[in-house]
C-alpha cells in the first residue's frame, strides 16, 4: 500500500505542475484520481474538453493513477485527491472492508462492456451477431477470452455471460491474461484468443480492422446492466462543508458536460479526440461517444433501483462484496444524491 501511495503522490505532483501557476492560483482546484484512462469516463473527458469546470470556479486536475481503481481509492483515502473516479465493483470491495467511501455521482449509468469475438470463432461456433441472444451465449462453450487481469471485471463479465447461456461458467470458458486493450486487439488478430470484453471503441476498432465482431453488448442486451452505476465519483466520509461545496460544483460541471454529449455528440467526440486521443481514429471516438451517450443522460443521479442492480450483478458474478446490502437502506451511506440535487438547483 505504501508503494501505491508513493507512486500516486508522484503522479499527482506531476499533474499539478502541468496545470501551470496561473491556472492553479486563479481558481480552486478539484483533484480527481482516475481509475483508468478509458473513454467510458465520458463526462470527465467532455468536461475537460469543453472546460465546464471553469464557470464553476474550478480547475480540474485529473490523473490516471498507476495501479488503477485501487490506487485511485488509496489516493482518496490518503487525502491526495478530492474525488476518485472508479468502477462500482472497486467501490463495493472497499466499503465491504470498512473503508469510509460514498458514491456521489454516476459517471456512467450502464455497463458499457462488449464481448468481441474473432471471425474464426464465429465460423467454428456456427453463430452470428444477428442470432438470438440465447444462441449467441450458448455458442460461447470453449471460448478463450483475453483479459487485462485475472479475476477482474472482464473475467467476471465473461463468466457471467456463460452462465446466462446455460453453460458452466468455470469449466466451459477459458481465460488468459493478455494485458492492455492494444494487446488484446493484437492477440485476437493473430488467433491467440477467441474474444475479449472491453468498452467502446474497442469493438468498433476490431470490426473496422476485420479482426473481430461485437457479439454481445452487455448494457443493451440485459436490462439488469442497462441501468446501474457502472462508473462513479467517490468521496471519503465524513464529508466536510468545504468538500461538499466542491463536490456540488464538480457535479454542476459534469452535468453541463453530459448535456453537451447529448446535444452535440459529434462535436463532443471531436473535441475529446483532438485533446486527449489524438492517435485514435476520429470515427472510432465518435462511434464510442454515441454508443455510450445514453449512460450519461441521467445527469449523475443514482437511485435505489440502479444501486440494487449493481449489488445484484455483484452477487451474480460471484463477488464476495455487496451481499446482504439493501440499496434503499444504504442511501446517504453507500450512496447519495444530495450533491446532484444541489447541483440541479438554480
Amino acid at each position: 500500500m505504501r508503494m501505491i501511495v508513493d507512486a500516486t503522490r508522484a503522479a499527482l505532483l506531476g499533474a499539478v505542475l502541468l496545470m501551470g501557476p496561473d491556472a492553479a492560483c486563479a481558481q480552486q482546484s478539484v483533484r480527481i484520481g482516475l481509475g483508468a484512462p478509458t473513454l467510458s469516463f465520458l463526462p470527465i473527458w467532455a468536461a475537460r474538453a469543453f472546460d465546464t469546470f471553469k464557470p464553476q470556479g474550478l480547475t480540474a486536475s485529473v490523473v490516471a493513477l498507476p495501479g488503477g481503481d485501487t490506487a485511485a481509492l488509496a489516493a482518496l483515502d490518503a487525502g491526495d485527491v478530492d474525488l476518485a473516479a472508479v468502477g462500482t465493483d472497486a467501490l463495493l470491495r472497499a466499503t465491504a472492508k470498512g473503508q469510509p467511501f460514498e458514491m456521489v455521482y454516476t459517471v456512467m449509468s450502464k455497463v458499457t462492456a462488449q464481448l468481441v469475438v474473432s471471425p474464426a470463432f464465429l465460423k467454428r461456433a456456427d453463430v452470428t451477431a444477428a442470432d438470438p441472444l440465447p444462441k449467441r451465449l450458448a455458442a460461447l462453450k470453449g471460448v478463450l477470452v483475453g483479459v487485462t487481469s485475472l479475476a477482474g471485471a472482464q473475467e467476471n463479465a465473461a463468466r457471467w455471460l456463460a452462465a446466462r447461456g446455460g453453460l458452466d461458467p468455470k469449466a466451459d470458458i477459458k481465460v488468459a491474461q493478455v494485458g492492455s486493450p492494444v494487446a488484446a486487439q493484437a492477440a485476437l488478430e493473430v488467433g491467440r484468443i477467441d474474444a475479449f470484453v472491453l468498452s467502446p471503441p474497442e469493438g468498433y476498432n476490431a470490426e473496422k480492422a476485420g479482426t473481430g465482431v461485437v457479439l454481445v453488448t452487455l448494457g443493451d442486451d440485459f436490462p439488469l446492466l442497462a441501468e446501474q452505476p457502472y462508473l462513479v465519483l467517490v468521496a471519503k466520509k465524513p464529508i466536510s462543508e468545504q468538500t461538499a461545496a466542491l463536490i456540488t460544483r464538480t457535479a454542476k460541471a459534469m452535468r453541463a458536460a453530459g448535456a453537451a454529449v447529448a446535444a452535440k455528440p459529434e462535436e463532443t467526440a471531436a473535441a475529446i479526440q483532438k485533446q486527449f486521443f489524438a492517435k485514435a481514429s476520429p470515427d472510432a471516438i465518435t462511434a464510442a461517444v454515441k454508443a455510450m451517450a445514453s449512460g450519461v443522460a441521467g445527469g449523475g443521479r443514482l437511485s435505489a433501483g440502479s444501486v440494487q442492480n449493481a449489488l445484484t450483478f455483484a452477487e451474480e458474478v460471484g463477488a464476495s462484496y455487496g451481499r446482504g446490502v439493501d440499496a434503499k437502506a444504504s442511501e446517504d451511506d453507500l450512496w447519495t444524491n444530495r450533491f446532484v440535487a444541489a447541483a440541479e438547483a438554480p
